[in-house]
């Protein structure tokens, strides 16, 4: 049986997860970014060439809805798909200017948005945050294989 501490602090994880990404969606939605797509295109542009399934291992998301984004942000002009030049059944994802131009433009926006959340916490309080939630993503991610 699970206990109401489980329940709590699963509930507590995934509403402060919640409430981060609407939050970096309102911020990056004027710049005609979600921020599953901005985070897509900062993946491209500091990894050039990435192939559709390197991209989706690094966003851990499947092929099929990694794709989909994709599709929607070449039609958008923020990353480019051309053809791999080693392995011909691959495609691989190039940054465009205009997605390189967003990603460098939404950068002081990042840190503004970490430090805004992270406010209250002292550096080693932050540094523990951190530690502490990798520790337990480690763990889930171990069961899980």
């Amino acid at each position: 049986m699970i206990s109401q501490a489980d329940l709590l602090i699963g509930s507590i994880i995934h509403r402060v997860a919640q409430l981060i990404r609407t939050r970096i969606d309102e911020e990056v939605r004027p710049h005609g970014l979600t921020r599953l797509s901005w985070l897509a295109a900062s993946h491209v542009d500091q990894a050039p060439g990435l192939t559709l399934s390197d991209l989706a291992a690094r966003l851990e998301l499947g092929n099929a809805t990694t794709g989909k984004l994709i599709d929607r942000m070449v039609a958008a002009g923020w990353v480019d798909r051309r053809a791999s030049d080693s392995d011909r059944r691959a495609q691989v994802l190039m940054p465009t200017a205009k997605g390189s131009g967003a990603v460098e433009e939404l950068r002081p926006v990042g840190a503004r948005l970490r430090e805004h959340i992270l406010v209250d916490l002292t550096a080693e309080e932050r540094a523990l945050l951190e530690a502490l939630l990798m520790r337990i993503k480690a763990r889930l991610d171990a069961m899980a294989e």
